[in-house]
């Protein structure tokens, strides 16, 4: 043991219900033991601008969406352009999140 890289030892002391959340989230992120995942949680950084663009897909769908609702509640009639116009806007939002999910899951599949 005495060639070990990581001879740093740190100690916290948690509340019962602390330790259960700490456990679940190590549970959750599949992690092995407490140091891999004290680890990932401190010295993984994660960029959020993906998620920021993801946000902005999202609300420019969702007020696509609003407009061709009050058009439809107005008018009653809805049109092929616009259908397909919302279904580009779901699939491009879809791919974006599957590009997040796959960075994620490359970035979280890591051993020890």
């Amino acid at each position: 043991m005495a060639n070990r890289i990581r001879n740093e030892r740190l100690e916290i002391k948690l509340t019962e219900e602390e330790k259960a959340l700490f456990d679940e989230k190590k549970r959750l992120a599949k992690c092995r033991n407490m140091s891999l995942f004290i680890r990932k949680c401190v010295l993984y950084q994660i960029d959020l601008e993906p998620f920021r663009d993801l946000q902005g897909l999202l609300s420019s769908a969702t007020n696509n969406i609003n407009q061709i609702a009050k058009r439809v509640n107005s008018t009653g009639v809805i049109y092929k352009d616009d259908i397909n116009a919302m279904k580009e806007q779901v699939e491009h939002f879809s791919k974006e999140l599957w590009q997040i999910h796959s960075l994620l899951l490359n970035r979280t599949s890591g051993g020890d």
